[in-house]
């Protein structure tokens, strides 16, 4: 665990420069990241293919049914999700457990609402990792759409924000509860009127923190919130943001499931999403699971329990509540991972096997389509142009993000460099909370 003393350090100094890749020297960080960038690339260009050969002429059936179009583009995120996480997950080796495959066996049966810690930047991965999934463990399900609650700023960043916006059809929020709550009425009741069933992930911590000055001031807030609530202050999850829940309720209006979702990633024995405070705590992004072919791959932990609430309930004191209950199954995991190692740490767990065979056939087949297509319009030249140029622009735009914020933030690729350059300019006013307003509602 940490100590006190690494609990002062990272609150009273400056950030510390994470390394790309945990261990390495220089040659091998080189060609690693080499490989990191080219898989970063290959996403881009098979979601660019699925998005706008695939994907934007389909609006034209939403002018006749939205049912029909909202079944086509469930059909094509089937169609896209394998090739999202086979070279980040498979080809690197991540592997995810669970404690409860059937609890989400039987939530992928209607609609539900999954509320989810937020200690990575790739939970919407493993969203559709799970949701792509015909079995669980010893339990048979349904693959499900899936659809997540994210900052606004995602459905402007290149192709996978494009993607999410115009093809998965998520909810993006700005974090003004007045201007937000109409958009996912809204959505959730589209959903519902076209009988497009999914799950919908959703973290209610808003923000991941970093190491950076207002990073550590949030993390403070969230410590004085809790104690103002007459609670102990989380150390291992920032405090819940509760009021947008009294409308995304509205996803399971006419049945489904809400489901509390823990999530701990372990590379080497190591708990990566540790104590807020901690000095060694890492934020895995899409870089953390890729650099696994060449060394540690990144395991993922997944814990589950099912609440009940609805928009008339206390949904703020039902959300404090289960925060220091998810506060305290990471810091029970960081405890057992730390006196058992690795292998005690999985007892309990069931491994999640997929197709790893079909994954690699789904990212084949783009690749035959797209060379196909560029061969028959005579274009094999500019595709492989356009590959190149996309790859050096993913290596200077990361390169960008990870010198100016001193960390690797990408939760989609191009973030590192443009969250860098916005945050140099404006600031991280998402990463403000009304405290002295909040606070003063006691328990």
């Amino acid at each position: 665990m940490c100590s006190k003393h690494n609990e002062q350090s990272l609150l009273e100094t400056k950030a510390v420069r994470k390394p790309l890749v945990e261990g390495a020297g220089v040659v091998k960080t080189f060609l690693t990241m080499l490989f990191a960038h080219l898989g970063v690339c290959l996403l881009c260009i098979n979601v660019l293919f699925d998005l706008f050969i695939l994907g934007i002429p389909a609006y034209l059936i939403s002018f006749f049914s939205m049912k029909y179009f909202r079944a086509y583009m469930t059909a094509l995120i089937n169609f896209t999700t394998p090739i999202v996480f086979n070279l980040p997950m498979n080809w690197s080796g991540t592997k995810v457990y669970m404690d409860k495959p059937e609890l989400l066996a039987k939530a992928k049966e209607d609609n539900a609402l999954m509320l989810a810690n937020h200690g990575s930047r790739i939970d919407w991965m493993i969203g559709m990792f799970v949701s792509y999934l015909t079995k669980l463990g010893d339990y048979e399900c349904k693959r499900k759409r899936v659809g997540f609650v994210c900052e606004g700023i995602i459905q402007y960043m290149p192709l996978i924000g494009w993607y999410r916006k115009l093809v998965c059809e998520d909810v993006f929020v700005m974090r003004s509860f007045k201007q937000d709550a109409s958009t996912i009425k809204n959505n959730c009741n589209s959903f519902h009127d076209a009988k497009c069933k999914r799950m919908l992930f959703l973290s209610p911590e808003g923000v991941v923190c970093d190491f950076g000055e207002r990073d550590k001031k949030y993390i403070a807030e969230c410590r004085g919130f809790c104690e103002d609530l007459g609670y102990k202050p989380f150390e291992y999850v920032l405090t819940p943001r509760y009021k947008g829940l009294t409308c995304l309720v509205e996803q399971v209006k006419y049945g489904g499931m809400i489901v509390s979702v823990t999530m701990a990633f372990e590379r080497d024995g190591k708990l990566l999403n540790q104590k807020l405070t901690s000095l060694d705590r890492e934020i895995p992004d899409i870089y953390s699971l890729l650099v696994g072919l060449a060394g540690s791959p990144t395991n993922i932990y997944v814990d589950m329990k099912e609440l009940h609430f609805t928009a008339e309930d206390d949904i703020k004191t039902i959300m404090m509540e289960d925060y220091a209950r998810k506060d305290k199954v990471l810091a029970d995991w960081h405890k057992v991972l730390q006196d058992k190692g690795p292998e005690g740490f999985k007892e309990g767990f069931s491994v999640v096997h997929h197709n790893v065979l079909e994954a690699n056939l789904i990212q084949l087949l783009h690749m035959v389509m797209m060379v196909g297509l560029a061969w028959y319009m005579d274009r094999l030249a500019s595709l492989f142009s356009f590959g190149m140029s996309l790859y050096l622009i993913i290596i200077f735009t990361h390169s960008l993000g990870w010198f100016m914020n001193g960390t690797s933030m990408e939760s989609v690729p191009f973030e590192s460099g443009i969250k860098a350059i916005v945050m140099f300019f404006f600031g991280s006013k998402h990463k403000e909370r009304t405290v002295a307003v909040d606070s003063k509602k006691k328990k």
